[in-house]
């Protein structure tokens, strides 16, 4: 009789050993649910943060292309700018800027976290320069006749980038049949887009573009210079007249004609005139001029007219 109660006792105490042992794997694992619950919503917070602070990076890079000096940056060539997003100070973001040919801007940001909850994530965008028109192919373009005079200096600036080059370009291009009275040893030449409207960036979308630019000088009539110097994009629409030692870099357009016999004309760029003459008259008459043909001058400052946007269907690609 004791024996039999005996193992009746240590029966129970085995069941209650077991069942206290399951109770305690069950705490365990609702414990280990509940932090492994807590860790799943920290780090989905992390991943957001990281793509938040990803896409903020990106944002702040392009939005602001000339503090950044997206414009300027050498072909080939990375950049990297660091940038912090106000509302997520955890986040280390870097953005890597590099131009390629065409106006294509190459950007790759890395936002990491670092501590417990240490993350990365890695992102790339492409984004271009909107093409407002091809380089002009002389430093001096115009769709009416042209008279550069025999103290009117002509050469061309070859360095910079390969991707805006121009080798072995005219002096001076007019539109078919039009005249164009020239020094010796100045190379002149007819090409049928001296013709085109868009070549003188008078197209809507052309000026809508230009106008929304700051950087952009837009004189809405006839405009005399007395001297000085600029650097960017000159759109005058009517006639540009130079009276005095002038400097310009960069591209300058008039819709009339330009006059430039004073003296002190320096130009290093390209200057176009679309206008119509009068009778007798011409489009571009210069003398007592120094004429630099410089394309990487002109694309640069078209560069600096336009804001980069991300280019549509391939934009974004995450890398991990």
């Amino acid at each position: 009789m004791t024996t039999r109660r005996r193992a009746r006792h240590g029966i129970a105490l085995v069941a209650a050993l077991g069942i206290m042992t399951l109770i305690g794997l069950m705490v365990a694992g609702a414990f280990a649910a509940a932090l492994l619950g807590e860790k799943s919503s920290r780090l989905a917070q992390s991943d957001a943060l990281l793509s938040t602070s990803a896409d903020y990076a990106i944002t702040t890079v392009l939005a602001d292309a000339p503090r950044y000096g997206l414009a300027e940056l050498p072909l080939g060539v990375p950049r990297s700018f660091d940038v912090v997003n106000p509302d997520a100070a955890s986040v280390h973001s870097s953005v890597s800027v590099t131009r390629l040919p065409a106006g294509i801007l190459w950007l790759v940001v890395d936002a990491a976290i670092a501590g417990v909850d240490q993350g990365h994530r890695r992102i790339n965008v492409v984004a271009r320069f909107p093409s407002l028109a091809t380089l002009p192919p002389a430093p001096i373009v115009a769709r009416g006749p042209v008279l550069a005079r025999d103290s009117v200096s002509f050469g061309a600036d070859t360095s910079g980038d390969a991707d805006c080059a121009i080798r072995n370009a005219l002096d001076v291009v007019t539109a078919p049949g039009v005249s164009a009275v020239v020094s010796t040893g100045t190379r002149a030449g007819v090409l049928a887009s001296a013709s085109d409207s868009s070549a003188y960036y008078m197209k809507a979308r052309q000026l809508a573009m230009l106008d929304s630019n700051a950087t952009v000088v837009h004189v809405r009539g006839d405009t005399t210079i007395a001297g000085g110097t600029f650097s960017g994009v000159l759109l005058v629409d009517g006639s540009l007249t130079v009276t005095g030692p002038f400097t310009a870099t960069g591209l300058v357009v008039a819709r009339g004609a330009i006059k430039a016999v004073a003296g002190g004309f320096a130009l290093s760029g390209a200057a176009l005139a679309y206008g119509v003459p009068l009778r007798d008259s011409t489009a571009i008459e210069i003398a007592h001029a120094t004429i630099q043909y410089a394309p990487c001058a002109i694309a640069n400052a078209l560069r600096h007219a336009v804001q980069p946007r991300p280019v549509k269907q391939r934009g974004w690609a995450e890398f991990f």
